[in-house]
């Protein structure tokens, strides 16, 4: 983690449901919890963060499309709860982990920023209604964010 190695503290709030604990470095603070458990968030975020890396998601696209609800209440809400957490917390910065699954098929090859968004999955549809979010809670709350979308992540 870059960021250790730079002197930042750490706090990792995961659930590991699609994770290990064997790979959360063992200087950062762990926690093991949910972003739709505001108690979880309020510890995590006793531990005064400056800012958020968000990575917490289902991602399966072929199961997103047969269990909606799944995704809708983990990706969606759970990232509301996150947001909602920050302006309790004061903090104004978060990165989004996005999908390049927002686009849909291609139009023109490369993909660039400027592509329209057009999720052919219920996956890409939840990664494009958080960053509407992200946008809102800009305008109303002063958070700033980036959303990055990954074209292909690495791991399962």
């Amino acid at each position: 983690m870059d960021l250790l190695d730079s002197g930042h503290e750490v706090t990792v709030l995961d659930d590991l449901s699609l994770g290990f604990e064997k790979n959360v470095d063992v200087r950062a603070k762990f926690i093991r919890g949910s972003i739709l458990s505001e108690q979880d968030l309020k510890t995590a975020f006793s531990t005064g963060p400056d800012a958020v890396i968000h990575l917490a998601a289902w991602k399966a696209a072929g199961e997103s499309m047969v269990h909606p609800e799944k995704y809708s209440i983990n990706n969606i809400m759970g990232t509301l709860k996150l947001l909602m957490a920050m302006v309790d917390s004061g903090v104004q910065k978060i990165i989004f982990s996005s999908s390049a699954a927002v686009y849909g098929y291609p139009e023109y090859l490369p993909i660039d920023e400027k592509h329209r968004t057009d999720p052919i999955n219920y996956y890409g549809y939840t990664k494009l209604a958080i960053e509407d979010n992200l946008r809102w809670y800009s305008r109303l709350k002063g958070i700033s964010f980036v959303a990055l979308r990954y074209f292909n992540a690495a791991g399962y």
